[in-house]
């Protein structure tokens, strides 16, 4: 996570690790989020109920050295709101306020999904670390070959990037699954480049994977949006998205909503890294490109 990133923000990041205790108060900051002065520490603990040492530690969790600088960092990310400064939005809070919708009615349900799509995307964002974006992007074009790895949605995005990639002259490959993610490992070696993404960053075969490719000297980047997650470690570098936090909040509510978007944010950044490679071609390369287009098109229904 990027220098100076939001108080909200850093909760988020966190939210899948925290306690029950801890979320609560999560909770509370993302949906009602304090303003003009904010709340005090015993404001916030009796709206989580929790006791005021349990803020402490949480504020503590997030890296903030006591409740006064965390207060201050959120009065901060109001300001650098209302100035503009940190891109669509400072993910400070969540745009479908009250979480899941109450209500069936269209509106209602249609606000939530699409709010919470438009939100993933604005906390990512705010979280990229443009420098490490440039490196990785680098990292992309100078590999041997790149080996992309993701489970269930997380595939997909694998396999999303694999074919982005190779239009661009990258060769590249995506595994699905254990046996043949640690068989692409295995057979790679120092010069290639190893892309694990995963939404949670729980994954065992990629974790487990990404651990493999790091013994055999191979550079490893992970796609995540949990920071201390199993598959943010075992990498190298990783780049931080946001997620639906809406999916894990108030989890006494039955929702049984698992969005098909959650993966959203893997797929703009790894759109970005690509739209970062292509500029980095010469124009000899876009002219094969639009040659390698052409014949794509001719095989489309007319």
């Amino acid at each position: 996570m990027k220098e100076n990133v939001n108080p909200f923000l850093a909760i988020k990041a966190n939210y899948i690790q925290m306690n029950p205790a801890m979320k609560r108060i999560a909770d509370v900051l993302l949906e009602n989020p304090p303003k003009r002065g904010g709340y005090t520490i015993g404001m916030l603990a009796e709206k989580s109920g929790v006791s005021n040492a349990t803020v402490t530690r949480f504020v503590r969790a997030l890296g903030f050295e006591n409740y006064k600088t965390f207060l201050r960092a959120i009065q901060e990310s109001f300001e650098d709101e209302r100035k503009g400064e940190k891109g669509l939005s400072s993910g400070q809070a969540v745009l479908y306020a009250g979480g899941f919708p109450n209500s069936r009615d269209a509106e209602s349900v249609c606000r939530y999904v699409i709010g919470s799509e438009v939100e993933m995307l604005n906390d990512t964002l705010s979280l990229l670390d443009f420098e490490l974006m440039e490196k990785v992007a680098e990292m992309i074009l100078e590999a041997r070959q790149v080996l992309f790895m993701g489970e269930g949605h997380s595939f997909l995005a694998a396999q999303s990037a694999c074919l982005r990639f190779r239009m661009l002259g990258v060769l590249c490959n995506c595994f699905g699954d254990f046996q043949n993610m640690v068989s692409g490992v295995g057979m790679a070696r120092p010069g290639d480049l190893a892309v694990g993404i995963s939404n949670m960053g729980y994954s065992s075969p990629v974790t487990e994977s990404l651990r493999h490719a790091n013994e055999r000297g191979i550079q490893t980047v992970a796609i995540t949006g949990v920071k201390g997650s199993p598959v943010n470690q075992a990498a190298d570098i990783s780049i931080m998205t946001g997620f639906n936090y809406g999916s894990f909040s108030n989890q006494n509510q039955s929702t049984c909503y698992e969005p098909g978007s959650e993966n959203m944010p893997q797929y703009s950044v790894i759109d970005s890294l690509y739209l970062m490679c292509v500029m980095r071609k010469d124009d000899s390369f876009l002219e094969q490109y639009y040659s390698t287009l052409a014949l794509v098109d001719e095989k489309r229904l007319k």
